[in-house]
């Protein structure tokens, strides 16, 4: 075969690809970013998707690593005062950690269904712009019930009838005090760091500022600098 026909047959089909491309019509956007109604709630939940998945396995990690170290610590110490600490840190941490596997942020791992959802015919176009719907109503009363004031409610109470159970129990006094402050820290700073993306768009407020503070400001005192936030 000549130099020239072997060119021929290379050309042709490289032609056949090129006129393919030119006559196939672009794929049309998809409803989740073409449909201005539905547009901000999948950037918000996208937004959301990767800190809500770093959030959740963080503190179960942590929650987790907790219940490991303070097996450990019952095990193996000989301080009365440690092991008893121990022994009550244990089933509160795996309470929490439990509380965090079972019930996830929305956006953590609700969208990869709604991406693989077909979108040819209006039937299915309304069904995926209903399942977008639902998971941004249900990330954003999750993210409202995690801000809500019952929430700090909660924390504040649970660690205080910790500290009490080593108080009035075992009359540990200094532990109590440590698990209720270092106790009430751990949940105000699992509120403060879960993302909020949905939960401000519906609410129209901007995203958090440093440690989910909004507004962050510095005020001055007569005897220095205070920052504050509202939340």
């Amino acid at each position: 075969m000549s130099l020239a026909g072997l060119a021929l047959l290379l050309t042709l089909p490289v032609a056949q690809v090129a006129s393919a491309a030119e006559e196939s019509p672009p794929s049309p956007a998809s409803i989740l970013t073409a449909d201005p109604s539905l547009a901000p709630l999948w950037k918000a939940l996208e937004a959301e998707e990767h800190p809500d998945r770093l959030w959740y396995w963080g503190w179960a990690g942590f929650l987790g690593g907790v219940v490991v170290g303070q097996s450990i610590i019952a095990a193996t110490t000989s301080n009365e005062g440690s092991r008893i600490t121990a022994y009550v840190n244990i089933p509160a941490s795996a309470a929490g950690m439990l509380a965090v596997l079972l019930v996830p942020p929305a956006a953590a791992f609700g969208l990869e269904d709604i991406r693989r959802m077909p979108e040819e015919t209006e039937a299915q176009r309304t069904a995926k712009a209903s399942a977008l719907r639902r998971l941004f109503d249900r990330s954003v009363e999750q993210e409202r019930f995690y801000r809500s004031p019952l929430n700090h409610v909660i924390g504040l109470t649970v660690n205080a009838g910790l500290a009490a159970l080593l108080y009035f129990g075992w009359k540990l006094g200094g532990r109590a005090l440590l698990m209720l402050v270092g106790g009430t820290i751990e949940w105000e700073l699992q509120i403060f760091t879960r993302p909020t993306a949905a939960l401000d768009l519906a609410t129209g407020r901007s995203g958090p500022g440093l440690l989910g503070l909004r507004g962050l400001h510095v005020v001055p005192l007569p005897n220095g600098l205070a920052l504050a936030g509202v939340f």
